[in-house]
Order: C-alpha cells, then sequence, then structure tokens
C-alpha cells in the first residue's frame, strides 16, 4: 500500500519521532511510504528507514497558503497514493481540501491533543472550528490518547469517525542501559553515589516544572545527597523563570538544565533512579513510556493518558499536589534498586513499535477500498534478526 503522509516539519517532538518512527515501521513491512513536509531541515529526517521518501513543498511563511496548496495538489496527483495522511493540526485541513483532486485516495487524520492545550490567536480558533467541521470527510481520524479521543468529540468531532491507536515506543532503542547512564552521570558531574530524580519535558507552563522544583526543594531539605536534573527544550524567557524558581528555593546548586537531543535520551534515562512527570496535561506521554522502557521508576501526575501507559508500575498523583508529589517521590527513592523490570514489561506487552504497526495497518486496510493489495508482513525483529526483549 502506497501512503502519503503531509506533515509540517520533522523538527524534534513527540508527534514528530511518532511520524519518523511510524513511517519507518510501515516501511519495514513493504508499504511505500512518503512524506510530505511544509518546511525542509528538520533534525528527525535524519532518522528516517532509506526506503521512506522525503518531499519538501517549500512553503515560505505561515501565511504562504496559496502557493503550499498547490504545491500538495500536485504531490498528491503525481503520488496517486491509496491513503493520504495529515499528520496534525492543517496538515489534517489541507489534506482534506487537497483530497478533492485526487478522490480514490482514502483520507487519514492524526489527532494528539490535551485537555488543557491553549487556543493562542484567532487563526487557532479558526482551524480547531473548520477541523470539526470538515472531519465528517476523514475516512479515519488516528488519536493517540483516549483523552485525546473524549476530548475530540467534546468538540464535535464523530465518535464513529475515530480510532485509538497508542504511540509506539522504540524498545530496541530504550533499555536498560547502566553503562550509558554512568556515562551521562560523569558528564553532568554527578557521582554514582548520588540518587538522581529527572523530569524530562518541553520547557513549557502546560508541564508545570514549578512543582516538581518545589518537591525537589522538600526532598534536598531531608536528603542532602539527592540531584535533581531537568531535561528538555523551550522558550528562554520561561526556563529564565524557573532558574529564578531555583535561587528562591535555594535549590540552585543542586539542579541541572540540560538540553534534550534525540540521540542521548537512553543515557539521560538511564542517568536516573526516579524519573517523574509533573504535567497538568498530557496526551500519550512519550517520556513515561521511554522512561519505563528504560526499567525507571517513576512518579507522575494524572493527567492525560499518564495512569494508562504506567498502569501499576509506579506513583500516580493528582495534578498539582504538592504534598502528594513529595510523598510519591520519596516513595520511589526508597524502593531500593532503581531497575523496574515490571515497567518495561508492560511497555513490551503494550505499547511497542510492533503494536503501532499492527494496529495501523488494521485501521489501514479496514478502511481502505483495495483490500486486495498485497503488503510484505516483515517486521523490522524478523528482518534484521533483533528482537524486543
Amino acid at each position: 500500500m502506497k501512503i502519503l503522509f503531509l506533515a509540517r516539519q520533522l523538527n524534534i517532538g513527540g508527534a514528530e519521532r511518532q511520524l519518523v518512527t511510524l513511517a519507518n515501521e510501515l516501511a519495514s513491512r513493504g508499504h511505500e511510504i512518503v512524506i510530505a513536509e511544509y518546511y525542509p531541515g528538520g533534525a528527525l529526517s535524519k532518522k528516517l528507514d532509506p526506503r521512506v521518501r522525503l518531499i519538501s513543498l517549500g512553503k515560505r511563511s505561515r501565511w504562504d497558503l496559496l502557493s503550499l496548496y498547490i504545491r500538495a495538489m500536485r504531490i498528491l496527483r503525481q503520488e496517486r497514493p491509496h491513503v493520504f495522511h495529515g499528520w496534525m493540526d492543517t496538515q489534517n485541513l489541507v489534506a482534506t481540501l487537497v483530497r478533492i483532486f485526487y478522490p480514490k485516495a482514502r483520507l487519514f487524520w492524526s489527532v494528539r491533543c490535551s485537555d488543557l492545550e491553549m487556543v493562542n490567536d484567532w487563526l487557532e480558533t479558526l482551524q480547531e472550528w473548520l477541523q470539526c467541521r470538515l472531519s465528517r470527510f476523514a475516512d479515519c481520524i488516528v488519536v493517540n490518547s483516549v483523552a485525546g479521543l473524549e476530548l475530540s468529540v467534546s468538540r464535535g468531532i464523530p465518535r464513529e469517525k475515530l480510532t485509538h491507536i497508542p504511540n509506539g515506543i522504540d524498545t530496541n532503542m530504550f533499555y536498560p542501559d547502566p553503562e550509558a547512564g554512568k556515562r551521562v552521570r560523569r558528564d553532568w558531574g554527578i557521582s554514582d553515589s548520588k540518587k538522581v530524580i529527572g523530569n524530562v519535558a518541553r520547557f513549557d507552563p502546560i508541564k508545570n516544572h514549578p512543582l516538581f522544583l518545589k518537591a525537589a526543594a522538600r526532598i534536598a531539605a531531608e536528603r542532602p545527597e539527592v540531584r535533581f536534573v531537568c531535561v528538555g527544550h523551550g522558550e528562554a524567557a520561561y526556563l529564565k523563570e524557573l532558574r529564578n524558581l531555583t535561587r528562591t528555593l535555594e535549590i540552585e546548586s543542586k539542579v541541572r538544565w540540560v538540553l534534550s537531543g534525540p540521540d542521548v535520551m537512553r543515557g539521560v534515562y538511564n542517568a536516573l533512579d526516579v524519573f517523574c512527570s509533573s504535567s497538568f496535561s498530557e496526551g500519550f506521554p512519550n517520556v513515561i513510556g521511554e522512561a519505563m522502557a528504560c526499567g525507571r521508576r517513576c512518579v507522575v501526575t494524572d493527567a492525560g493518558d499518564s495512569r494508562l501507559v504506567l498502569g501499576y508500575t509506579g506513583t500516580v498523583v493528582p495534578s498539582d499536589d504538592l504534598e502528594a508529589f513529595t510523598y510519591g517521590l520519596r516513595r520511589e527513592l526508597d524502593a531500593g534498586d532503581s531497575l523496574n523490570q515490571r515497567a518495561r514489561q508492560r511497555i513490551l506487552d503494550n505499547f511497542t513499535v510492533t503494536h503501532l504497526g499492527d494496529k495501523t495497518e488494521h485501521a489501514l486496510f479496514r478502511h481502505s477500498t483495495e483490500r486486495h493489495l498485497p503488503v510484505a508482513r516483515v517486521h523490522v525483529a524478523e528482518r534484521t534478526g533483533a528482537r524486543e526483549v
């Protein structure tokens, strides 16, 4: 089957990494995969399987809409895919309008939203309104979280159009790796004898870093040997606010700030004794799944699908509850060995790339008008001899 994805740009981000992961997995199974992106040069483009073709639409600015539409129309008519798959936001809308010129293609959308994502300006408000009105033209709308599915229904998207396909965690990339963890600790200047609690999230108010830092201050007062790490990327102004908070809390010397990157995260997770997520809101939280795949002990707020992903392998606390969050950190610190095999096993049983590929293929063929199309269902593990353990 030939699938044409329409994406904004393959920059570092959870949704973008999932697109790359899905494209690579589908290509490994014999599908012909093409990604048309608005802007070229995204860092994650280097992670694509050589069999995945990447086409730039050369969008010049936010308002370069007419030429974008024309170029997308030409690409669709040239490629003639069986499935035309918008990947979030404006891409869903553009895909719907462009598909008019090649109606044979089945139209898929990707919706990845969380319950507190703010509508910032009139254009985003219009976009949300249009998405609800045009959703009836989609053959299948893929949501990656139960929370996102219910939110989509509340916004007016027909429930019967929605298909829940959770994200897939690459367990051949994220796994317990003590040596990688030790190397990262050395880079951070933290000895192996110290306990480390880490938060991995973009620097954005919705991720509620102040909750983590306030809990860190309480833990630091009780246990001077514990160190804290914030890993992410985001607005410099907000990061400055957070750094100022550490000075106010008198923990500046015990908190390290680290920029995230696609090639270092396994080591980062393995450097932690306890991983935590302090978010107000989530869809499917990739970072929780990745930390679990690395066998980390986890404390998470009950936001989006965080509870569903973690299951009974860690501690879930109410959002923005400092007492509960601090208690959860103490509890997981006192658990002893930082390796949590139950957490990894939960990911292996429910949220692997193979699960993502299987469920996506099922949705593709269920909504395809050409069900007789042959497909070589060769999984990555079978092709390379690797296996998920």
